[in-house]
This record gives structure tokens, sequence and C-alpha cells, in this order.
């Protein structure tokens, strides 16, 4: 027997092909909770965890078993769960009877399942400490219920207004403040309950338009808000973590995107991780926080399902093949593979939702058959999990990997794939008959530049939110040479030093230790 159940992401219709009955599966969950947990046996070799964020698990009526079965057969190991928090009623664990259903089955087929516990509406976010606190006793609850889960994100997407509510205080971000007074109260909790837990935050959306006066999604980019998570960190004085992994999402800005193009800061891709490396660090250097962890718990590329009768509805972003699709999942293993501070990547989904409107992302399709993502050869999840055997292949993706931004000086802004062909900080230019300084990085900056000609000076300042800035050549200096000193936006203490000869063009450089690069630039698309 199967059916459809629409839930807060997504309608899933599943085919349960080993259906048990409910009660005999709360006896076997009441062993599960009344022994030891235990610990992953995977058959994975070292490296980060490979598997998916497919709720269809939990609203299967085999409790998932046909999906776990798959995930076994492609030698993946985890699966992310959501878990809800409803305001209206802060104790009633929900889809209770779905999860004690799930999880028996997912400690039999050996697969790691790990919670995401965030709220089921927007307007629901916690945003005052009494809430904060009611929220974090309920994450206490469900991780008390189910003691075999070793592994929480707390929250999702709080950058994005589609799951927290307010994003913005006027024109100042609102979501990362409270957001680290759910982190703290929670990461308390959860440690007083079982210091052994793995306590992650927190799943950040991968874009977001820094606009608090938009019409529609009126969000935060993943830079800054990390920045201003780590000020109200900073302005609490707390000496303990808010968490031990950073958690964020990785969808491509445009579904066609390679997974080479990334995002333009201040966003991140899934080839963007040494900005979100560097953010962590300028929100968190020199304070009791951790950030040499980091968990990817959704990315997917959605595929053309056209002519095909188990979907419904139309298609709201442009489309890939499903070769296409297996070509950049292979991808994706193998920059996992190659990122060292990497501890699991999620596919979202596992199977496809059978409306248009969600996700068709899955390796599956939603009648159960497989994609060439799922097993094919040259490309494919298992055949990239089984070619590198938990090691980095090499090549592209080790460059990847190994890069790390300095953390002395301004990023610069590098024009190829992987961190290659870095441009100046600074160039002269003719236009219309003036000369201008033309300022590029990679990243937003503020500037001071010193003009000098003989015994003349002159002084220009400002900043440059979108990473470049032009200033013009004051009148009478075009001859002499110009000294242009960038600070980073998101830690001013990062800073960078250029002198360029106005006359010749030439420039001499003064900053930090070599610099280490950023992907191309490209345009913004919100994701469903």
């Amino acid at each position: 027997m199967g059916g459809c159940l629409v839930a807060p992401r997504g309608r899933y219709c599943i085919t349960a092909v080993d259906q048990k009955g409910l009660r005999a599966l709360k006896a076997i969950l009441a062993a599960v909770i009344g022994a030891l947990a235990l610990a992953i046996t995977g058959v994975a070799a070292a490296g980060p965890q490979i598997g998916f964020a497919e709720d269809g698990t939990k609203y299967a009526n085999d409790g998932g078993a046909q999906l776990f079965d798959e995930m076994n057969k492609l030698v993946t190991t985890t699966n992310r769960v959501a878990v809800f928090w409803n305001a209206d009623a802060p104790t009633t664990i929900q889809d209770q009877a779905f999860l004690d259903r799930m999880i028996p089955v997912a400690q039999k087929k050996n697969i790691q399942v790990v919670f995401a516990v965030y709220p089921q509406k927007a307007t629901m976010a916690p945003t005052s400490q009494a809430a904060a606190d009611s929220f974090c006793a309920y994450a206490v609850a469900v991780m008390q219920r189910y003691p075999w889960v070793r592994k929480v994100i707390i929250g999702n997407e709080p950058n994005q207004p589609k799951f927290w509510q307010p994003i913005w205080n006027g024109s100042q971000p609102a979501s990362p403040a409270a957001m680290a007074v759910v982190l703290a109260s929670c990461y308390d909790r959860l440690k007083a309950f079982d210091p052994t837990l793995d306590v992650i935050g927190v799943g950040l959306s991968p874009r977001g338009n820094d606009n608090p006066g938009a019409s529609s999604n009126s969000s935060i980019s993943p830079v800054r808000w990390i920045k201003a998570l780590g000020d109200a960190y900073r302005g609490m004085g707390r000496q303990k973590p808010l968490f031990d992994e950073w958690s964020w999402h990785c969808y491509p800005n445009v579904n066609t995107d390679e997974v080479e193009t990334g995002y333009a800061w201040p966003n991140t891709g899934c080839v963007n991780a040494a900005r979100v490396k560097l953010a962590l660090w300028d929100a968190f250097n020199g304070t009791a926080q951790d950030t040499s962890r980091m968990f990817i718990d959704e990315t997917g590329w959605q595929v053309d399902t056209a002519g095909r009768a188990v979907y419904t509805g139309s298609e709201n972003v442009p489309v890939i093949s499903e070769a296409k699709q297996a070509e950049d999942y292979e991808k994706l293993v193998h920059l996992a593979n190659c990122e060292p501070t990497l501890t699991a990547l999620h596919i979202f989904h596992e199977i496809d939702e059978s409306d248009r409107a969600g996700f068709q992302s899955g390796v599956l399709r939603a009648d159960f058959s497989e994609r060439d993502s799922a097993l094919a050869t040259p490309s494919s999840v298992a055949h990239a999990i089984g070619a590198d055997n938990g090691s980095c292949s090499g090549g592209v993706w080790a460059t990847l990997g190994s890069f790390l931004y300095s953390t002395r000086e301004v990023v610069p802004d590098y024009k190829g794939f992987p961190y290659t062909d870095r441009q100046p900080y600074a160039a002269a230019t003719l236009s219309g008959g003036g000369k201008y300084l033309v300022l590029d990085a990679g990243e937003g900056f503020t500037y001071a530049v010193t003009f000098k000609n003989g015994s003349q000076t002159s002084n220009a300042t400002g900043s440059a939110p979108k990473t470049t800035a032009t200033v013009k050549v004051p009148t009478g200096f075009g001859d002499g040479s110009a000294t242009v000193v960038l600070k980073a936006e998101t830690n001013p203490s990062r800073t960078s030093t250029v002198t360029l000869v106005l006359g010749s063009g030439k420039s001499t450089a003064s900053h930090g230790a070599k610099p280490k690069p950023k992907p191309k630039k490209l345009k913004k698309k919100q994701r469903r």
C-alpha cells in the first residue's frame, strides 16, 4: 500500500515494498531506546560521509526500507531528516509516529540519521530567550527519544525569510543575533544531556540579497550573515562554542550552472568552501568557537522530467539532462573527498518529488527507477565513491580543497578555476579624457587613496560593497602616484596596499602572505 503525503518540504509519493505494522515497529523502537547507542559501522572508507537529505524515508509506509536499501546499494551512509518544531505545541514531537517507524529501519540498514531541527513555520522562529529555551528543550526531547541518532543540526536557512522571520530589524540584520541565542541555549542543553552529541549549526542558505527593503525574499548573504553571527557571539562574552560543526547548503545559483561555477561574493556555492572558511575565521578567530569542521546538508541539481507520467505540474527552473546530473554528482563526490574540513555531503533528494513545483534532484525518479546519477559508469554517485574510496582523487579538486585565503590580506579577484588568473587590486585607466583608478577585489572592501605629485597630496575614501570601485584621479595628479589601502569589509584587520606610478601604470603591492583565490562571479537567482 502506498500514498502521497504533503510535508513542509514537499509532496512525497512513496510506494511501500516491505510494509510492517506500526505496532511492531514501535516495539522495535522500544528495544532500540532501551539499548546503548551504537556508532555507525558503515562500509565507506575514511573521508566525508556521502548521503542524502531525504524526508521520504520518514513518510514511507515501509519505514524507508526501500530507500535505505538504495542508499546501501550506492555505498552511501548518511541521511539527513527534518524534525519540525511547532511553537503552538512546543513539547509535541512532530511526525513522531513516522520517526518511530523509520529509526529502527535506518539502524537495521546501517544508515546514519542526522536530524535537522527547525521551526515548522518561519513565523515560529524563536526570537526571544524564552522561545529559544523552549525550542532547545524540544531538541533535547527529540534526541532523548532517539538516542541512536548522534548528530543534530540546529536551524535551517535562517538567512532566508522562507524559514526564519524576521530577518531584519529595520536596516540591520536580526536573525543572526537571534540565532546566536538559540545556538547557545541548544548547545548547552544538548551537551548537558549528552556531551558526545555532535551539535551542528545552522544549515545556511547559499544566497541572500542583503536588501532589507526588497519587495520579496529580503534575505542576508551567507558571508555577511556569518559576520553578524560572530559579532553577536563576541557581544555575548560567551566562553563556550555555539556548535561543533558548521553546516551550509550549496545549491547552484542557476540550476544549469556547472559545479565549478560557484557564486559571486558574498554568496557561497559548493566550490566556495574557502570563502566559507575565511568568513568563519573572520567571525570567530580568537574565541572559543572552533571552525575546523564543515558539513554540507543540502545540494542538488534538478533534472528534466518532461513526458514522464508520474510527474505533475509545471517546471519552474531551467533543468538539465539526466546524463549531466550524473556528471555533476560525480564531481560533487570528488569535491567532497578533497575538502579536508568536510565531514559529510548530502544530496537533496534521493528520490524526486512528484510535483514539479518541488525538487526533481534525486538519483531516483518518483517511480523509484534509477537515474544515471545513481550507479552509472563513468559518472554517478556510486562510481565516484568507489573510485575515490574515501581519498582525494587529485586534479582540480585537490587544488580546490587545499586552497586557503590569506587571513592577513584582502581577498583578490580570480577569474579562472580553480583560483587562477589573479587580477590586480588597482589599475589606472583613461576614460572620457580623464584618468581613473579601477579598484577590484574578491570581496567587499573599504579604500583610502593618497595621491601624490611632488609636494602636493590629495585623498579619497570610500567603500566597495560589490567588490569594485572607480576613483577619479584629481586634476594635476595624473603624472604622480597613488597609494591605495584596501581593508576587508568583514574584517578590517585584513589589509592590502598598492602603489601605482600613474604616469607609467606600474604598481607595487604590499599585503599579507601570498594570496589565495575565488571562483567566477555570476548572477543571482533565488532558490525556490
